[in-house]
C-alpha cells in the first residue's frame, strides 16, 4: 500500500499538479500546489500581493486585506494548469461598518485520467485526484490603522477510483495576517505606503491518507507597497514580497501596476522564478483581470493563463456610515423626544402645583403666571385653562373692588375716578406685557400705576411677581446657555447670556457671574475654531483666532501651544494652487468647520488628482479622517 501511494504521488507530480510549485532544483513537492494562490491580478504582479490584497482573494494572500474592501465583493477565477489540471476559486467578502470584514472562499484543484500502475509498472486503470480548500476569514482595523486578520482553512485531498479503493485526507489549518497603512503626511516619499505580513500554517495540519502523512510547513510573507501618484488621477503601485518557507530557499516576488484613473490597469511582475504580465479593466460594478505567467521549467511546462471576474455590489462603507449616522440621529431624536415628554410632564406637574398653592393663598396674579406656564407647555390642559379663567376673574374682581373703595373714600371723587382709570389702564398693560414675557416693560407699567396709587397692594404684588419671574427667566437663560456651551454651540450660548445680562441688569453679582461664563464661552469658541483652522491647514487664520483667545486666557497652555505651532507654520512655504482650485479648497475648509468631514474629504480628494502632494490638502484629509474616527469612537 505504501509503495502504491508513493507511485501515485509520482504520477501526479509528473502530470504537473505539483510541478507548478517547484521553487528551485531539488525542492519540488515541499509545498501545496495552492501556493500558486488565487486571482489573475496577483499572478500578473508576480504574486507580490501581501501588502495590497484588497479583493476576496485576500482570504489566501493576506486576510487582513479584507478590511480594504469597501462593499460586498465576489471573485471567481479559473485556469487550466499543466496536463489539463483544473484550478478554480470562488471568494466573497462582506464588509461591515463596526464589526470588521468577513470573508469566505472555496478552491478546487483537480486532475483526472491519471494512469495507475503497480510496482512492476503494469497499468491498473485510471484514477482522479482533487484537492479542496474552504476558507473562513475575518479582519478588523484596530488603532493606528493597524489591521489583523485570520483565515481558517478546511482541507480535503482525495484520490478516487484507485484499485484498492478511494482515499481521503482532511485537516484544519489557520493563517494569520497583518496590514499597516500609515497616514504619514509629508513629501512624495513619505506618504502612501502599505505593509503586510501573512503567516501560513500558524496552526499546521497533518493529513493522513492510509500510510501516507502529508505535513504542511510554516510559511511567512512580508510585503511592502508604495503608491506613486501622478496628476490626472493616475498612479503606479510598486510591490515587493519576501517569501520564507521552512522547507525551501527564500524567494522574492516583485510587481508593478499602472492604474489609469481607476479604469484600466497594466501589470508586470516576477514571481521568484519567471516573469509575469497582466491587465485589468473596471466597468460599473464589474472588474475583469487577466494574468500570464511563465515557468522556470518552460522546457517541460507551458505558461499559465488566468482570468478573474470580480463583482462589487451592495452599499459601500460610505453608505454604511451615512445610514448609521442617520440611524444614530433618529435614535437621538427619539431619546430626546422621550426626555422632552418626561420633562414636559414634570414641568406641568410642578407649575400646576405651584399655581394651585398661589390660588389658595389668594395670590391670583402669581397663580395666573403659573397657569400660563402650564398652558405654554400643554395648550390643551383643561384644568389649567379653567383655573386661569377663574384666577383672571378673581384678580379683576379684587382690583375693581380696591379701586371702588379708593374712589368712595376719596374727597375729590372726580380726581379719584380719573386716577382709578389711569391705574387700571397701566395695570392691564403690565399684565399683557407680563404674559408676553416682556418683563422690563411690565415692571415699568406697574411702577407707573403704583405712583398714582402708592398703597395698592395688588400693584406691589404684581411688581414682586415680575421680579420673581425675571429672576426665574435669568436662571433659565443661564442654564440654557450652559447647556449650549456643553454642546459646543458657542454662538447660541453667548446670545442667551446676552439676554440674561439685559434682564438682570440691576443685579451686579449676577452680572459678574454672567460675564465670567461669557468669557469662558468666548475662549472655548476661539480655541475650537482656532484648532479646527490649524487642522485644516489655515495657519494664519488660526494664529489670528488663537491670539484673541490668548488675550482672554493668558495662562491657557493649550492655546499657547497651538499659537506657537500656528506661528511656526505661517513662516513655512505652501504649495501654490490656481485660484479656482483654491476656491474649491476653501469650500472643503468650510465643510470641515461645519463638521461635515466626509464632504470635506471628498472635495479635497478631488484636488489631490491635480495636486497630489499639496501639504494643506493632505493634512486636511488626515485630520478630517481622524475627527471622523474620534466621533465614531465616542458613540
Amino acid at each position: 500500500m505504501k509503495r502504491l501511494l508513493k507511485n501515485i504521488q509520482l504520477v501526479i507530480l509528473a502530470a504537473g499538479v505539483f510541478g507548478a510549485v517547484l521553487a528551485q532544483e531539488g525542492e519540488g513537492g515541499t509545498e501545496s500546489v495552492f501556493r500558486l494562490g488565487f486571482g489573475a491580478r496577483a499572478l500578473g504582479l508576480g504574486q507580490a500581493y501581501t501588502a495590497m490584497a484588497n479583493d476576496p482573494t485576500a482570504v489566501f494572500w493576506n486576510p487582513a486585506g479584507l478590511e480594504n474592501i469597501y462593499q460586498q465583493s465576489a471573485t471567481f477565477f479559473h485556469t487550466t494548469l499543466f496536463t489539463s489540471t483544473q484550478y478554480d476559486f470562488l471568494g466573497y467578502a462582506y464588509p461591515t461598518l463596526d464589526l470588521g470584514t468577513f470573508g469566505f472562499g472555496i478552491a478546487r484543484l483537480g486532475v483526472s485520467d491519471i494512469q495507475e500502475r503497480d510496482i512492476n509498472n503494469v497499468p491498473l486503470g485510471k484514477f482522479s485526484h482533487d484537492q479542496y480548500r474552504v476558507y473562513f476569514s475575518y479582519a478588523k482595523t484596530l488603532f493606528w490603522n493597524l489591521t489583523p486578520g485570520i483565515s481558517v482553512r478546511w482541507i480535503r485531498n482525495g484520490w478516487n477510483n484507485l484499485e484498492e479503493g478511494d482515499l481521503t485526507a482532511t485537516g484544519i489549518a489557520a493563517d494569520f495576517g497583518l496590514m499597516y497603512r500609515p497616514d504619514w503626511i509629508g513629501n512624495a516619499f513619505i506618504q502612501d505606503w502599505s505593509f503586510g505580513l501573512n503567516v501560513k500554517n500558524v496552526f499546521a495540519p497533518q493529513l493522513r491518507a492510509g500510510n501516507l502523512l502529508d505535513e504542511y510547513p510554516l510559511n511567512a510573507r512580508l510585503g511592502i507597497m508604495k503608491k506613486v501618484r501622478f496628476s490626472g488621477g493616475t498612479a503606479i503601485n510598486l510591490l515587493l514580497d519576501v517569501d520564507y518557507s521552512q522547507k525551501r530557499s527564500l524567494l522574492f516576488h516583485a510587481g508593478t501596476e499602472y492604474n489609469f484613473q481607476n479604469l484600466g490597469k497594466v501589470r508586470v511582475g516576477f514571481d521568484g522564478q519567471a516573469l509575469s504580465f497582466g491587465a485589468g479593466v473596471e466597468y460599473s460594478m464589474f472588474q475583469i483581470d487577466y494574468g500570464y505567467s511563465g515557468s522556470a521549467y518552460r522546457d517541460v511546462f507551458a505558461p499559465t493563463h488566468r482570468l478573474s471576474v470580480s463583482v462589487n455590489f451592495g452599499i459601500t462603507r460610505d453608505d454604511m456610515f451615512r445610514l448609521a449616522e442617520q440611524k444614530r440621529i433618529e435614535e437621538e431624536n427619539r431619546i430626546k423626544k422621550e426626555i422632552r415628554e418626561a420633562d414636559k410632564r414634570d414641568f406641568v406637574a410642578k407649575h400646576l402645583k405651584q399655581a394651585d398653592e398661589y390660588f389658595d393663598e389668594g395670590k391670583y396674579l402669581d397663580a395666573i403666571v403659573e397657569y400660563q406656564q402650564v398652558i405654554s407647555m400643554d395648550p390643551f390642559h383643561q384644568r389649567a385653562g379653567v383655573m386661569l379663567d377663574s384666577s383672571n376673574a378673581l384678580l379683576a374682581r379684587d382690583f375693581k373692588k380696591r379701586q371702588s373703595l379708593a374712589v368712595k373714600d376719596a374727597l375729590d371723587k372726580d380726581r379719584a375716578a380719573n386716577d382709578s382709570m389711569f391705574v387700571q389702564e397701566h395695570f392691564e398693560k403690565g399684565r399683557l406685557l407680563l404674559d408676553k414675557k416682556q418683563f422690563v416693560e411690565a415692571m415699568i407699567e406697574f411702577n407707573i400705576a403704583l405712583e398714582r396709587d402708592p398703597e395698592n397692594q395688588i400693584l406691589k404684588n404684581s411688581i414682586a411677581t415680575t421680579k420673581r419671574r425675571i429672576s426665574e427667566e435669568v436662571g433659565s437663560l443661564v442654564a440654557k446657555s450652559r447647556e449650549q456651551f456643553k454642546n459646543q454651540n458657542y454662538a447660541e450660548a453667548l446670545r442667551l447670556l446676552g439676554d440674561a445680562r439685559l434682564l438682570g441688569a440691576d443685579n451686579q453679582q449676577l452680572q459678574n457671574e454672567i460675564e465670567t461664563l461669557a468669557t469662558r464661552i468666548r475662549v472655548q469658541e476661539n480655541i475650537q475654531k482656532g484648532l479646527m483652522l490649524y487642522d485644516a491647514g489655515e495657519y494664519q487664520q488660526s494664529l489670528d483666532i488663537l491670539s484673541k483667545a490668548l488675550e482672554l486666557d493668558p495662562q491657557n497652555e493649550l492655546i499657547r501651544q497651538y499659537y506657537e505651532k500656528s506661528k511656526l507654520e505661517t513662516v513655512s512655504g505652501q504649495d501654490e494652487m490656481d485660484p479656482e482650485t483654491e476656491k474649491k479648497y476653501l469650500r472643503g475648509v468650510e465643510s470641515f468647520l461645519n463638521g461635515n468631514y466626509r464632504e470635506a474629504i471628498t472635495i479635497w480628494e478631488e484636488i489631490l488628482k491635480d495636486h497630489p502632494y499639496n501639504k494643506r490638502v493632505l493634512k486636511g484629509i488626515s485630520n478630517a479622517r481622524e475627527r471622523m474616527k474620534n466621533a465614531k469612537a465616542s458613540k
